[in-house]
């Protein structure tokens, strides 16, 4: 008999009862062949292959959670990475997040779908179904901003501990994040000025504003009435 040898020992055999899927990332991060995948810090499956993308933007990886954990895998299931420790530091204060011990040494992914009716509307997903794979659960869970508004603001004075990817914060609300921060010298002036790229998000401010219509008011309108009245 003839038989083809694999160049990797395969983890799931080919008649394990469930799903395979595929996910998509920036990194592999501390991921291998064999790391687990949670299901509320459960494991019910784990990672079968990677690869790199072919135009080298990224990587994909084959995960595999098995039956009867598939069926809470929808297309609306977020996934993310749950490797090592997730530290956090923000106004709430310092927040610690890791799977198990063993996502620590080996690298783990897990996911969650962040509402049941919202699952049970999505359908159980398909094989081989293509997601996202997210670098933290916080970044996972959020809902998408479909939104934006880009603004330039100009700092006259020192911005030291700024950095791309701060936070916008209006009274303790996230609405934006910075996207870029540059210095500009003015020749006829000499003035040397900052100029901080931001961009907001004004559906998180508009769902809390109506007109006496009742209807929401506009994303830009709105933020120009704010800054207005040096809110």
């Amino acid at each position: 008999r003839v038989f083809v040898g694999l160049d990797v020992q395969p983890v799931v055999t080919l008649d394990a009862p469930g799903r395979r899927y595929v996910l998509h990332g920036d990194d592999l991060g501390s991921l291998d062949v064999g790391s687990p995948v949670y299901l509320h810090r459960v494991q019910v499956g784990q990672v079968l292959a990677f690869e790199l993308d072919p135009d080298g933007g990224g990587v994909s990886l084959t995960v595999f959670v098995r039956s009867p954990y598939d069926k809470h895998v929808t297309r609306a299931t977020r996934f993310w990475q749950a490797s090592g420790v997730d530290l956090n530091v923000d106004a709430n204060g310092v927040k610690l997040d890791t799977q198990s011990l063993v996502t620590i040494l080996l690298g783990g992914i897990a996911f969650q779908t962040p509402d049941e009716e919202q699952a049970a509307a999505a359908g159980p997903a398909d094989e081989n179904a293509a997601y996202t794979l997210f670098p933290d659960r916080s970044e996972a869970m959020r809902n998408p901003d479909l939104v934006s508004e880009n603004y330039v603001l100009v700092f006259r004075e020192s911005v030291r501990g700024l950095a791309v990817g701060a936070p916008v914060d209006f009274r303790g609300l996230v609405v934006g994040e910075v996207t870029g921060i540059h210095l500009d010298f003015d020749a006829a002036s000499k003035e040397v000025t900052v100029p901080v790229e931001v961009r907001l998000y004004p559906e998180r401010l508009r769902a809390q504003s109506r007109r006496k219509t009742g209807q929401p008011l506009d994303p830009a309108r709105l933020l120009k009435s704010l800054v207005d009245h040096d809110f």
